[in-house]
């Protein structure tokens, strides 16, 4: 019987992990939050500045969050350049956030040092900002499904995508309990008039940065109790025109 849990234990592992598009390993079953009395989150890093700074904005949205869930458990995280409770203890044991990533044991020393359950790490890669302009040219529709005057429209879709690769670590046996990349995808789409296309104002990358850092903690929330959490989708419409457009190819649908 000992042999068969033995193979068994290693199956199931191999089961529920596989290998992300980031060249880590996904074990995307979601942690066991609600039994934990006390769970730490560092502030999530990046190579860039850019994503530095939304990585740092996740990671306070995403604990504040999460405190409001599991009002039950303590949650230990930085606020702010003084209040870093987690930055501190870092700064005391010598070690760094990259080296707290890449290593479950030293994830473990630190959250053994934090006196908590477990510890919430993540991983911020560049933000995608893009812009696609269309020049196919539309109509406005009239409420009767006509053609409504003679301005002709053109559109523009903006987008915002965010990806930061998530790791939860039982600080008591340094063991990797979830680790999966999450996404959050933006879209902005404006419609306006051919005429008018130099007085067009659209969102500014700092706006939708700041989206990023909205929506990407909600994101990651839901991943990590996703049964307990109502559904936060991965690809969101935050804007798109209240017009009906149509073009050669009938109703244009924002999407």
């Amino acid at each position: 019987m000992r042999f068969f849990t033995i193979l068994f234990v290693p199956l199931l592992f191999l089961a529920s992990a596989g290998c992300g598009g980031d060249g880590e390993i996904d074990i995307s079953t979601p942690p066991p939050i609600t039994e934990a009395k006390r769970i730490a989150i560092t502030s999530f890093f990046s190579e860039t500045e850019e994503a530095n700074q939304l990585g740092s904005r996740i990671s306070v949205n995403l604990a504040t969050r999460l405190e409001l869930i599991f009002k039950e458990a303590e949650w230990v995280y930085d606020i702010s350049d003084k209040v870093k409770p987690v930055g501190d203890k870092l700064t005391e044991l010598g070690i760094t956030l990259n080296q707290v990533y890449a290593d479950p044991a030293l994830a473990a020393k630190l959250g053994q040092a934090l006196n908590v359950d477990m510890l919430i790490i993540g991983r911020v890669e560049k933000p995608q900002l893009d812009r696609q302009d269309y020049d196919q040219i539309l109509m406005k529709q009239g409420r009767q499904g006509g053609i409504s005057g003679t301005s002709t429209y053109i559109r523009t879709r903006l987008t915002a995508l965010g990806k930061i690769r998530v790791k939860v670590i039982d600080a008591s046996s340094a063991e990797m309990i979830f680790s999966n990349r999450i996404r959050s995808y933006l879209k902005y789409w404006y419609a306006y008039q051919t005429q008018q296309s130099g007085q067009q104002i659209f969102k500014s990358e700092t706006d939708r940065l700041a989206d990023l850092g909205k929506y990407l903690p909600l994101r990651i929330a839901y991943i990590l109790h996703p049964t307990g959490l109502k559904l936060e989708n991965e690809e969101q419409i935050l804007l798109k025109p209240d017009i009906v457009l149509k073009g050669t190819g009938g109703i244009v649908e924002f999407n």
